[in-house]
């Protein structure tokens, strides 16, 4: 046997050895189409709030209201393994998160403009629970999108300003959707409309929300103008509207005398409305880990992610359902001082 050749076993060894390794340099780079959730920071809610009006007394609690976060990655192939395996961490698919054509920067822009509708409507329902209807003022609502197919769209025009629905203002851009919450698809309103410093009405059809059906909508997009409020939220740079719920509590919290949370620590996501709805949430699961890492008793969770919520991989954590921010405030009438 001619010793300058190995045998073949060998070579059939450093060759699957090789592909082997190749292999898991591109595992490493590929990413998959799957965001990994985890834990994410939890925040003071109440730390959050600046009231920013001499008029309005301040009654600092005693107690802890946290705000709840995800941390969202993608992942590749080893980062998809382990997250199989750790009960802390879910994945998603990234075309329920991100849509197919959004860059990361226009992703992480719409995080940033649903925080400010979040923090626009708590500020608005925490002011109306503690008597302060009309406290908050804007210069309308203004057209920033027409959808296609929709009817308003051959009435309306961009940058538009809407000043009323059927005659009821809006001050808000949330404001439109409560305003049209007892109209079907077909439906015609009246909206008062200021175009070039010209202010008149227009009659629009009204259609059908694509996943809600049954939702009537105009069939724009609209962004609030110049919100002026007597109290600020420092969110930085959080995105999303999950943390609205906590920030209307907390609102609610510092305005009125007493100790919401009667001295306890609490935790708690959820969207809200104009109306004090709350409404469902991403990432409960990893929001509950969260809660109970950071000293949690109780924590708030919108009903419809309730049945989610109850398989977090947690010990004590209490979880209260509610669907109203007057479910939230009904809870804590209900506790025992501390």
């Amino acid at each position: 046997m001619d010793d300058r050749f190995l045998p073949r076993w060998l070579v059939a060894t450093f060759a699957a050895i090789f592909v082997s390794a190749v292999l898991s340099v591109a595992a490493w780079a590929v990413e998959l189409p799957y965001f990994a959730f985890s834990a994410g920071p939890v925040g003071d809610a109440i730390d959050a709030i600046e009231v920013s009006s001499d008029r309005l007394e301040v009654y600092p609690p005693k107690g802890e209201l946290f705000y709840l976060t995800v941390s969202l990655q993608e992942v590749n192939v080893y980062e998809a393994l382990a997250a199989g395996v750790d009960p802390t961490v879910d994945l998603v698919p990234v075309s329920l998160i991100r849509g197919p054509d959004e860059s990361e920067e226009d992703f992480r822009r719409r995080g940033l403009e649903a925080m400010d509708t979040a923090k626009e409507n708590a500020i608005a329902v925490a002011l109306d629970r503690v008597g302060m209807e009309g406290a908050v003022e804007s210069d309308g609502v203004r057209v920033v999108e027409l959808l296609e197919g929709a009817p308003s769209a051959a009435a309306l025009q961009l940058d538009d300003i809407i000043r009323a629905v059927d005659g009821r203002q809006v001050v808000l851009a949330d404001d439109l959707r409560e305003a049209l919450a007892d109209n079907v698809p077909g439906d015609r309103v009246v909206l008062t409309v200021e175009r070039d410093g010209d202010v008149f009405d227009v009659e629009v059809e009204l259609f059908a929300s694509d996943d809600h059906p049954d939702r009537a909508l105009i069939g724009i997009l609209a962004q609030t103008v110049n919100p002026r409020f007597p109290i600020e939220i420092e969110t930085g740079n959080i995105g999303g509207p999950s943390a609205g719920m906590m920030y209307s509590l907390a609102i609610i919290d510092l305005l009125t005398p007493g100790d919401l949370t009667r001295g306890r620590v609490v935790a708690g996501t959820g969207t809200i409305d104009r109306s004090g709805k709350v409404g469902p949430i991403g990432g409960v699961r990893q929001k509950a880990v969260a809660a109970e890492a950071a000293g949690a008793e109780y924590m708030l969770v919108p009903a419809d992610n309730f049945e989610e919520a109850q398989s977090a991989p947690t010990d004590d954590l209490i979880l209260v359902p509610v669907s109203t921010i007057d479910d939230a405030l009904a809870f804590f009438e209900g506790l025992a001082d501390d």
